[in-house]
């Protein structure tokens, strides 16, 4: 998966401290908290104007689609869609599977492509899209160590990636096929750093999943910072349930500081560990997954 992440906070914001014992930043204030919010709002009722460029019913539990839909800021946003051979219900639960910082690979990295088959064959329909400036959308010199991009390039990276998740649910809402009320987010990385801002903006989502999430990314409360920066989102969480998987042997800020956002999440939660480094492989870590989405989603 992005195990370069790290090596991008050098460079990002000077003022970060991310050397010395890890300590979350305290959380803007309410006043502060809806200014930032507004970043990540978008018009409402925009058509998602979906195209399908074709399917792949011959391997897996479930049938591929390749798909894009419409975004703010005149974006279109490749996305694969997974719908399970074997429904279990008329209307199916959805995981929207974020990828993490994987070069020019999105959503064909091994960890999507891995755990989209273990996901269906549970009966849920995946949407897993690529972020801005990855995969499909990956332009020489975007988002990648040697562009030496400002900090306002990155907070508005990421206001367009967030927004390109809440219009893939919007996109979602108008299948027949998609149960409206079962709306999860699985994030790895760098998409779970995304997901840790997606889930406290989308009131969609029921529950969050966010695994080795390299929120160590942004820690600076800087204009452009604080808008990006997951300790002002984490405190902000309701009415979604939240699991946090770290990893032992990650880096020792990017675990220590993932325990810290957690607790301050005011929602029903669980966090868990394993002896392993940053990779985790969805063949071996899974059974605590699956059995998070049986109970929560």
């Amino acid at each position: 998966m992005d195990l370069r992440l790290a090596c991008l906070t050098a460079f990002i914001f000077a003022s970060s401290t991310l050397l010395g014992q890890p300590s979350i930043e305290t959380p803007v204030d309410d006043i502060e908290y809806q200014r930032i919010v507004e970043y990540y709002n978008y018009d409402e009722g925009i058509p998602s104007d979906p195209v399908s460029y074709g399917e792949w019913p011959w391997r897996g539990p479930h049938v591929l689609y390749k798909i894009s839909y419409r975004s703010v800021r005149e974006q279109r946003v490749p996305a694969y869609l997974a719908i399970p051979k074997e429904k279990k219900s008329k209307k199916l639960p959805v995981v929207i599977l974020m990828h993490g910082w994987n070069l020019f690979w999105g959503k064909n990295e091994d960890w999507v492509q891995q755990w989209i088959p273990i996901l269906t064959a549970q009966g849920y329909a995946v949407l897993a899209p690529d972020h801005f400036l990855f995969g499909e959308r990956k332009i020489e010199g975007g988002f990648d160590v040697g562009s030496n991009r400002g900090p306002y390039y990155y907070r508005d990276w990421m206001c367009q990636s967030v927004a390109d998740l809440r219009r893939g649910i919007d996109y979602l809402l108008t299948r027949p096929d998609i149960d409206p009320e079962r709306i999860a987010v699985f994030g790895g990385s760098l998409g779970g750093w995304i997901g840790s801002i997606l889930s406290a903006v989308e009131p969609r989502i029921k529950t969050s999943i966010l695994s080795v999430p390299a929120t160590e990314f942004i820690t600076a409360q800087t204009p452009p910072g604080r808008v990006i920066n997951s300790s002002n989102f984490f405190p902000r969480y309701k009415d979604l349930s939240l699991l946090v998987v770290v990893a032992k042997k990650d880096l020792a800020l990017r675990t220590a500081r993932a325990k810290e956002l957690f607790e301050l999440a005011p929602v029903h939660k669980k966090l868990i560990e394993y002896d392993e480094g940053h990779f985790l492989d969805p063949q071996k870590y899974n059974k605590d997954i699956l059995e998070w989405l049986r109970t929560e989603l």
